[in-house]
C-alpha cells in the first residue's frame, strides 16, 4: 500500500491543453463588402451606431428607432444586379432583361442583388436626409450596371422581411 502512495505522489500531472476560444462565425462567402464610391461620414454615435451616416443616425430619434438601427451590420456582397419587379414577379434577369430593368430601375423599381447562391438584397440609399429630399439615388448607377454582377459594401438589415443593403449612394 505504500508503495502505491509513493507511485500516485512521484507522478507529474499531465499537462493538460488550455480550453479553445470559440472562433469567430465566418461570414457566409456572399456576404463581400464593396468601396462605396465615396466614404460615409462618421456616425455620431460611435459603437453600436458606426457604419451608419450621420444624417441616419440623426433621423434615428427616438430609442425603438436607435434599436433597429443596431440589428444592421456591415457587409460586402457579390452578385448580379436585378430590377426587384421584374425578378420577383416574372423571374427576369441576366443580358435578355438588361435593357427592360434599366428602364424599370430608372424610372424608381427597387433594384436587388441575386447572389450566386440564389439569395436576393434589395438594395437601398443608405443616406436618410439626403435620400429623403431626392437629393442622392442608386437609381442611374444600378441602371447602369443592370444585368451585370458587382460587389457592393454596406449596412445590411434583415429584420421587416425583406433583406435590405443600405449603400453609400452619389448625388444626382
Amino acid at each position: 500500500m505504500l508503495l502505491l502512495v509513493a507511485l500516485l505522489l512521484t507522478q507529474q500531472p499531465q499537462a493538460q491543453e488550455p480550453p479553445k476560444a470559440p472562433q469567430a462565425q465566418q461570414a457566409p462567402q456572399d456576404e463581400v463588402v464593396r468601396p462605396r464610391p465615396m466614404p460615409l461620414p462618421p456616425a455620431k454615435k460611435p459603437g453600436a451606431l458606426a457604419g451608419w451616416s450621420a444624417t441616419t443616425v440623426e433621423a434615428a430619434a427616438k430609442p425603438e428607432n436607435q434599436a433597429w438601427l443596431k440589428k444592421g451590420h456591415a457587409v460586402t456582397l457579390t452578385g448580379e444586379v436585378v430590377d426587384l419587379s421584374c425578378y420577383l414577379q416574372l423571374g427576369k434577369k441576366g443580358d435578355a432583361h438588361k435593357a427592360c430593368g434599366a428602364k424599370c430601375v430608372a424610372a424608381g423599381e427597387p433594384a436587388g442583388l441575386l447572389t450566386k447562391e440564389g439569395k436576393v438584397y434589395m438594395l437601398m440609399a443608405e443616406q436618410h436626409h439626403p435620400r429623403r429630399d431626392g437629393q442622392v439615388s442608386i437609381a442611374k448607377e444600378m441602371s447602369d450596371q443592370m444585368g451585370q454582377t458587382i460587389t457592393v459594401s454596406g449596412m445590411l438589415v434583415k429584420d421587416g422581411g425583406i433583406p435590405t443593403v443600405f449603400i453609400e449612394a452619389p448625388a444626382k
